[in-house]
């Protein structure tokens, strides 16, 4: 019996500049909480893309800055996104004090706001 591949695969990340870039320039979608704003432009691409940015001048300590990727993460991974879209996570300064139950939902919120 096959098991579903969960991973975050190269596939399913932005990874260029120029990738940033396009979602940067002309974003089709925006939201925004006090933990994040999301950027999203409608891609030519299989499945949904993400990129993730945490600066370090929101969030200084390397282990809150990987944590809240983290979440971002898997929170991207579990969603099913019917729309495909690149998208863009920037994290404010304060998802480094918030838990990860309410990153979780700040983010599921972004989702849904994208998908509709």
């Amino acid at each position: 019996m096959a098991t579903p591949d969960n991973r975050f695969s190269k596939n399913a990340r932005l990874t260029q500049r120029g990738e940033f870039d396009r979602v940067f320039a002309t974003p089709d979608q925006r939201s925004s909480d006090r933990y994040f704003t999301v950027l999203g432009r409608f891609c030519g691409e299989e499945r949904a893309r993400l990129g993730i940015i945490v600066a370090k001048r929101h969030i200084a300590r390397a282990h809150e800055r990987n944590r809240v990727k983290r979440v971002v993460r898997e929170s991207f991974r579990q969603y099913r996104f019917k729309k495909l879209l690149d998208l863009v996570v920037l994290a404010r300064a304060s998802a480094q004090t918030a838990t990860n139950d309410e990153l979780q939902r700040s983010l599921a919120r972004h989702w849904k706001h994208i998908q509709s």
